[in-house]
């Protein structure tokens, strides 16, 4: 069963991919199918530590189902694809730049994979990763009890 997408008033379950063949027919692909196409473009760009799911993603990984397309929400409009991508960044990257270079992987996927014109995409940061800090726990002395010579 095929997920709607919003499209104003109406959805449409499938987006219809433009093909250049002498034979009759279409071909057509389900919006989890380009999500999926954002998310992992997302994740490959440098200083993206990693997409935010919703409330059901996390319910549904939970139960051993991965996330498909989790962090990226798609509409369709009649300019195109508007694309919302959540993600998570690692401290210390420039957030503008590591924004733009999403965009531009995103946009660069879906139109090398599905041909689909994107109309705008929106890169919201929901949050900032600090870099794992170093362990000064000694695992044989938890409660600093021993003295050392």
């Amino acid at each position: 069963m095929a997920r709607e997408i919003k499209q104003g008033k109406t959805a449409n379950k499938n987006l219809l991919l433009a093909t250049k063949s002498e034979v009759s027919g279409t071909t057509q692909v389900t919006p989890e199918v380009v999500e999926i196409i954002a998310q992992i473009a997302a994740q490959e760009v440098s200083g993206v530590y990693s997409m935010r799911g919703k409330l059901s993603d996390r319910f549904t990984s939970v139960f051993g189902s991965n996330a498909r397309g989790k962090g990226v929400e798609l509409q369709q409009t009649t300019d195109g694809l508007v694309i919302d991508a959540y993600v998570f960044v690692q401290y210390g990257v420039a957030v503008p730049k590591v924004a733009l270079n999403i965009q531009n992987a995103i946009k660069s996927q879906i139109a090398s994979m599905t041909d689909l014109h994107v109309e705008k995409i929106n890169v919201h940061v929901s949050g900032i990763v600090p870099e794992k800090a170093d362990s000064t726990i000694d695992p044989n002395n938890l409660f600093g009890d021993e003295v050392t010579n």
